[in-house]
This record gives C-alpha cells, sequence and structure tokens, in this order.
C-alpha cells in the first residue's frame, strides 16, 4: 500500500491545460508548506507562489505548542533545523499578583515544574518561513518575488486567473487550476467573496507588541535573587518558556528568541481594559509592563528595539469559506481567534494539510465536491466549539490565579488527550481534519464550553465578594505530573474539575456582577485595570 508521502503521479485525465497547476498566493509559513507538501507528493505539479516581500519581515507567532511542534517535525520533517536555529520551549508560565504587591516573589506561579516531553519551539519566524520556502523552491516551486496581486478571478477549477506585478514593474496574468490563499490576515479570498466575518463583536480584543533587549531572563543570577521565594520545585528553565504576566482583562506574553531579544506582547479585552496612552508605544508597552512585579524584574533595564512594534485591532475573525471549486484557503487567511495559548500555528497546520489533502485527492483522480463542502462546514463549525470552549469571555478571569488554575488543567488537559494525543496517533487523518470534529470531539467542545461559562460566572462573583485574585500571592500552581497525550491526563482534568466544582459551591449564594466597579491605577482591589477605567 502506498505510504501517504510516497511521490506519486499526476492522474492522466485531469486537464492541466493551464499555466500552472497551482498558484500560491504568501510564500510565508501557510503559503510555503502547502507548496512543499505538494511538491514532494507530485513532483511534476507545476506550482507558482507569489510572495509581495522582498525579505520576510518580523512577525507575531514565534511560540510553538504541540501540534505544531508534531506538524513542524513529522509533516514538515525539519526538526533537525529547530533544534539548530530556534529556541527550544520550556512550557507555559503564568504569574500573578495583587496591585500594590510588589515583591516578585510573592507573585503566584501557574505552571509546569519539568520540561514538557513532545517538542515545542521559539520560533525565529524570519527563518523558519525562509528555511520552509527555500525547501519549496528547491524542489521545483517557481517563486515570483517581490511581487503583488493586482488582480484575481476565481472561474472554477482550470479557469482561475491571478495578475500580479513584479518588482521590474512587469504585469504578468497567469491561469491556475487550483489557488490557494495563503495571504494571512489580508485574506484575500474571503474578502473578494464577501465571506470575512469579524467577531470582535463576541471577543473584541486586540494587542501591541514589540522585541526588547537588555532583558534579564528568570534564570540569571540577578533575577533569581530578585525573585527570591517561588518554589524551588521548578526544574525547569523558566525563562525558556512562553511566561505570560496576567491581569483582569489583559496577559503579556513574553518570548525569548534566538537572537538574544525577546518578543513581547500585550493583548486586552477592550470592555475590561484599557493600555497606558502616553508616550510610543514601546514606551506604553513597557510601562505597563514594569506595573507588574515579574515584569519589573525582567525589563526594568530593557531597551526596545527601534521600529520593531505593531498594533492590531480586533484580533478575532473567520471566513464563512475556507474551500471551493478551485481554491482554498489556509492559516491566517482563514480565520483567527485569541493568541492566549499560542495555537495560532496549531490552526495553520490543520488548515494547511486539510487544504493539501483535499488537493492530493484531485490530483489523484478523486472527485473533491464532497471534500470541498466537507471542508466548509467543518471549519466553521470548528471555529466556534473551539473559540466557546477557550476564549469567550475568558478575560473575565485571567487575573484569577486560583480560576486559571482550574481552566489550565483542564484547557491543557483536554488538548492534550484529544488534538495532542490524535495527531501523534494518526497524523495523515487527525491533521485533515479541524480540531473538535467527531462526535467525541464535540462533546468535549461543549464540556469546555459549558466550564468557561461557569469560571466566567465565579469571576463575577468574586468580584462581588471583593475576593477576586485572592490566591494571587504566595501560592504556587505548579504541574508535578506531566501533560501526556494518553489517559494519564485524565488525573489533571480531574483535578481542574474539583477544584471548578469546590468553587461552585463556596460561591453558590453569592450575586454575580452585573457590572465593573468603579476603579483607578491605585485602586487596591487586584482586579483593577492598570491605567484607566473599563469600558
Amino acid at each position: 500500500m502506498m505510504n501517504h508521502r510516497d511521490p506519486r503521479p499526476i492522474d492522466g485525465n485531469i486537464d492541466r491545460s493551464a499555466d500552472y497547476d497551482v498558484v500560491v498566493i504568501g510564500g510565508a509559513f501557510s503559503g510555503s508548506s502547502s507548496a512543499l507538501l505538494l511538491k514532494r507528493q507530485f513532483k511534476d505539479l507545476r506550482i507558482l507562489i507569489i510572495e509581495r516581500s522582498g525579505e520576510f519581515n518580523r512577525k507575531v507567532g514565534e511560540s510553538t505548542s504541540e501540534v505544531a511542534g508534531c506538524f513542524l517535525t513529522r509533516i514538515l520533517r525539519i526538526g533537525m533545523h529547530l533544534n539548530a536555529k530556534h529556541v527550544a520551549k520550556h512550557g507555559l508560565r503564568m504569574w500573578f499578583h495583587k496591585d500594590g504587591q510588589n515583591a516578585p516573589g510573592r507573585s503566584t506561579e501557574l505552571g509546569p515544574a519539568f520540561q514538557g516531553r513532545l517538542p515545542t519551539f521559539q520560533l525565529n519566524r524570519i527563518t523558519l518561513d525562509s528555511k520552509i520556502l527555500q525547501e519549496a523552491t528547491d524542489l521545483g516551486c517557481e517563486l515570483a518575488r517581490p511581487a503583488t496581486i493586482r488582480d484575481l478571478e476565481l472561474g472554477g477549477i482550470g479557469k482561475n486567473k491571478v495578475s500580479f506585478k513584479t518588482e521590474s514593474g512587469e504585469i504578468r496574468e497567469v491561469t491556475a487550476t487550483w489557488v490557494i490563499d495563503a495571504s494571512g490576515k489580508a485574506a484575500k479570498i474571503a474578502k473578494l467573496r464577501k465571506t470575512w466575518n469579524s467577531n470582535a463583536t463576541q471577543h473584541p480584543t486586540s494587542a501591541i507588541w514589540t522585541r526588547f533587549t537588555n532583558v534579564s531572563y528568570l534564570d540569571s543570577h540577578e533575577a533569581v535573587a530578585k525573585m527570591e521565594g517561588l518554589s524551588s520545585k521548578v526544574i525547569a528553565q523558566r525563562g525558556s518558556a512562553t511566561n505570560h504576566l496576567m491581569g483582569f482583562g489583559w496577559w503579556c506574553w513574553i518570548i525569548p528568541l534566538d537572537s538574544g531579544e525577546v518578543s513581547v506582547g500585550l493583548t486586552w479585552d477592550s470592555r475590561l481594559f484599557t493600555p497606558p496612552t502616553d508616550g510610543s508605544m514601546a514606551e506604553r508597552l513597557k510601562t505597563h509592563i514594569l506595573k507588574h512585579p515579574v515584569g519589573k524584574v525582567m525589563f526594568e533595564n530593557a531597551i526596545p528595539v527601534e521600529g520593531d512594534n505593531c498594533y492590531y485591532k480586533d484580533l478575532a475573525y473567520w471566513s464563512e469559506e475556507v474551500a471551493g471549486e478551485g481554491w482554498t484557503t489556509v492559516g491566517d487567511a482563514c480565520g483567527f481567534m485569541d493568541p492566549l495559548y499560542s495555537q495560532g500555528l496549531d490552526y495553520c497546520s490543520h488548515t494547511v494539510y486539510s487544504s493539501y489533502t483535499l488537493l492530493r485527492n484531485y490530483y489523484s483522480g478523486k472527485c473533491v465536491k464532497e471534500g470541498i463542502a466537507k471542508r466548509n462546514k467543518e471549519f466553521k463549525r470548528s471555529y466556534f466549539d473551539w473559540f466557546n470552549a477557550l476564549y469567550k469571555d475568558k478575560y473575565w478571569y485571567l487575573g484569577d490565579a486560583e480560576l486559571m488554575y482550574a481552566a489550565f488543567l483542564m484547557d491543557v488537559g483536554t488538548y492534550f488527550i484529544g488534538p495532542v494525543r490524535g495527531v501523534y496517533t494518526n497524523e495523515d487523518v487527525e491533521f485533515e481534519e479541524m480540531p473538535y470534529s467527531g462526535a467525541i470531539g464535540h462533546a468535549f467542545a461543549v464540556f469546555m464550553a459549558l466550564y468557561n461559562r461557569r469560571l466566567v460566572k465565579i469571576a463575577k462573583k468574586k468580584i462581588t465578594a471583593e475576593v477576586y485574585g485572592d490566591k494571587n500571592l504566595d501560592e504556587s500552581y505548579l504541574i508535578l505530573g506531566s501533560f501526556n497525550p494518553d489517559p494519564s491526563s485524565f488525573k489533571l482534568i480531574t483535578k481542574g474539575i474539583k477544584i471548578w466544582l469546590r468553587l461552585e459551591l463556596k460561591y453558590l449564594f453569592t450575586p454575580a456582577t452585573k457590572k465593573l466597579p468603579e476603579h483607578s491605577m491605585n485602586s487596591p482591589l487586584p482586579y483593577a485595570s492598570t491605567s484607566g477605567s473599563a469600558a
């Protein structure tokens, strides 16, 4: 039996009169991965990649979780490149505090005691995207770069037209049997077909980010001295983790890069939090970070990289369609939810592979009409299962260590027992499907959405009782066991359920707040915004 990765011939009955079998719009991670997988499978496939940049720009999406780690190492097979050119990730770690309590060693820590068992990485996206694109062109994919799309006509299989302008100013028009949209947040096909939808009403999140030098890593001699009081049970390197500073309505990511620089971003729900407004973007971000005691340890003497910052409003969006007659979309061109759990590249991996499988079937001579319909149906269902399970209104309880401990155990435990176990068990089948597919997957999504809603409700009750963040100091919420893609993760899920149910009972008769209390940056309340009042 032919392995799903073995090269195979293109079916002889396929009309190949178009200029290219596949035109890929966008040559970064999702586009180059799509081209690479197709070219490995069908060596005679004529693929054109159109990339707008002369050189890749720095971008966020530096941290991977375990599903993306599987895709990179077991599907793309670039593990040695990752080991040599990027930073090994030592898990996800969260830090909580109370306003006015500035001893950093008293901050409650949530995270693993040991390094994770499965490969994950802190990525230099310029290096990674360039590597995958180079592998695709080495196999024979044609590259037009820099080149900008001028016009796109989706006429059906074999009848697509793509017009683009090259660096020399030449206008080229080519025909394509299939078009793959990997244009990222530009989402060219979704916007062309008017199927692009903002999810800002349910999830009004925005983010600013920059990179810093001269950061004091948490494992350095100076930082360890300042963080006296932390649990000695943590053996993993704290500084190599994706560290999150947590607050009411917001969180910050801190990601170390191979260059020695550190990527830092602030993501917030505009209904609950307003970031600092004075100064440059980098100055506003640093001002905010320094208000968190752990952030101050790391960034008191940090220097922002000049000109290396971005702002993105309304992060969440989705498309009604991700495939049609002669076209597919992949990666951020399909949609995006939230960066909290670093699952952006998980999302890209699933959409890339499901698109690849669709075209693999087509060039093997199979009918893809049902595959197109299935992909559209499953994407929309998965997007909202995923969103409701993990992110809807979650910013209400991000700043409470006890609630996030319960959520972390259940969120990560279900992730390992579901998506992670799936891709490591059967890569070809599971990457083709979107997360939470099938009856069992959907049942897990319903369960997760239930406890997420209830934790939001408990957060509002704790605000009423003025005890929100009562465990934000002097606690060590450490994961002493391992999250594994096997039934052992149910032990951690069960622990999270017990914490959740205990809190349900404790606040059973406490009313949930109907609105945010008045507060200012000088309020002693732990749920107070670090600048301004909530909307």
